[in-house]
């Protein structure tokens, strides 16, 4: 499900401490990461054509920081209960995304580099992916579906 996500954040784009494993293709990414993220440990590296994700945990939650090629922050994500999503969203969702019929993958927020906030939320079919989008106010949108 990691990599639905991924993909989501790559749409939205177009160790043991902080100092360990392996450097970032990028100075400027990893320059940003230790000021941004000093208490940040387990901190691990990766990197494709467009992105570099920088995964650690501070504050003992796991977040992912995602840098452009630039080295400019795209945002961070971590994992989100979905009971704490905004009641609007959950009264639409658990209305059109029933259970048994989707089955809630997972949840996550996702903090722009503008600290803008959003929510997505995976649930899985019989036969397809769906991704919802939630604002901070409750607005659900589809950002994705993937069929199986």
């Amino acid at each position: 499900m990691k990599k639905v996500f991924i993909t989501v954040l790559a749409a939205i784009a177009i160790g043991t401490s902080a100092f360990a494993g392996p450097v970032s293709k990028s100075i400027k990414v990893n320059d940003h990461f230790t000021a941004s993220f000093k208490k940040a440990s387990n901190v691990s590296w990766s990197a494709t054509d467009k992105f570099e994700e920088v995964s650690f945990e501070m504050n003992n939650e796991k977040i992912n920081a995602f840098y452009d090629n630039e080295g400019e922050l795209i945002g961070t994500m971590k994992k989100f209960a979905f009971d704490k999503l905004p009641k609007s969203a959950i009264e639409t969702i658990t209305t059109k995304y029933t259970f048994p019929n989707y089955q809630l993958q997972d949840c996550v927020e996702f903090v722009n580099d503008a600290k803008q906030t959003n929510y997505y939320v995976s649930f899985d079919s019989k036969d397809k992916t769906v991704v919802l989008e939630i604002s901070k106010t409750g607005v659900v949108s589809v950002f994705a579906k993937n069929k199986k």
